[in-house]
């Protein structure tokens, strides 16, 4: 775990806001909950240097210049950057002492954010620069009144901005074309493919082949732009077929097996029992009941 260590220089100025939560139990166990979070204009002493703080933290750049290193990098931080980074890795940064450094920042934990934050480092770098228009500077003064009020909603709100804030790194470390077309046209007519086809044995080989792509490029597209890999999505696919026959229809096991393309009915069952995490059979009765 490493033994916590802290240095700092709290040089900001008399306007600069810091607000300290204790989180409650249930936040604890249930929500993304504040640590701290605040708004500083710094002075040209400031900088923290930390490690092993059970902690996430979040600072997006208002204004000036500041400086971060981490995990052997060394970033510089200008209007509109944000970095995002896991608290107990070694970190140190600091304002520029000629462009002071203003900045908007949360530290935070809670639910999946180990998840979120490993998504969010898929992309290469704990830096990104987010549009002039991105809302996330605005969440957090969100976040900072939710957080002087301290009241009955405070802590689902926080986890509600906490959420709106990861969802905004995510969504600024998509591909472009996402953005615009949400999939390109290529991936579109595959996907559209294997929607119509999924009952079908379909190879790799055959699918680059009818769509004139090669296998490897088709893999790194479909996982960039999907989040699968065709095969991947043929058996979230399958599985979602299985969930609508377990529900609506009286079809056996193997019925359903062999109507979601899924010749092997052990294999069915783990396959589904991997992505639903319980059998088809304890799915249908679970379900059946409810509806």
């Amino acid at each position: 775990m490493g033994i916590y260590m802290e240095k700092a220089a709290h040089d900001w100025t008399n306007d600069s806001v810091r607000i300290i939560a204790t989180p409650s139990l249930v936040a604890k166990s249930t929500y993304f909950y504040v640590q701290e979070v605040g708004h500083f204009r710094t002075l040209p002493t400031y900088f923290t240097e930390r490690q092993h703080l059970n902690s996430f933290l979040v600072v997006y750049t208002l204004a000036g210049k500041g400086y971060l290193r981490y995990r052997n990098h060394e970033y510089e931080l200008r209007p509109h950057h944000v970095f995002f980074i896991d608290c107990h890795n070694y970190q140190f940064y600091n304002t520029d002492k000629n462009d002071l450094w203003e900045m908007a920042w949360v530290h935070f934990n809670g639910s999946s954010s180990r998840g979120y934050y490993e998504q969010f480092l898929k992309n290469g770098s704990p830096v990104i620069s987010v549009d002039d228009n991105s809302p996330i500077p605005v969440i957090i003064d969100q976040l900072l009144e939710a957080n002087r009020q301290n009241d009955v909603r405070t802590e689902p709100l926080s986890s509600k901005y906490l959420v709106d804030i990861l969802t905004e790194l995510l969504l600024a470390t998509s591909p472009p074309q996402a953005a615009e077309a949400f999939l390109p046209a290529h991936i579109q007519k595959i996907i559209s493919d294997l929607d119509k086809r999924f009952q079908e044995k379909i190879s790799l080989d055959q699918l680059a082949s009818q769509h004139a792509i090669s296998k490897y490029h088709l893999l790194r597209e479909c996982k960039k732009y999907t989040g699968y890999t065709p095969n991947e999505y043929l058996i979230h696919r399958r599985i979602t077929y299985a969930k609508e026959l377990l529900t609506y229809s009286d079809l056996t096991i193997a019925a359903i097996a062999h109507q979601t393309g899924v010749d092997n009915v052990s294999h069915f069952i783990n396959l589904f029992k991997q992505r639903a995490e319980m059998t088809p059979l304890a799915y249908r009765k679970k379900w059946q009941r409810i509806t």
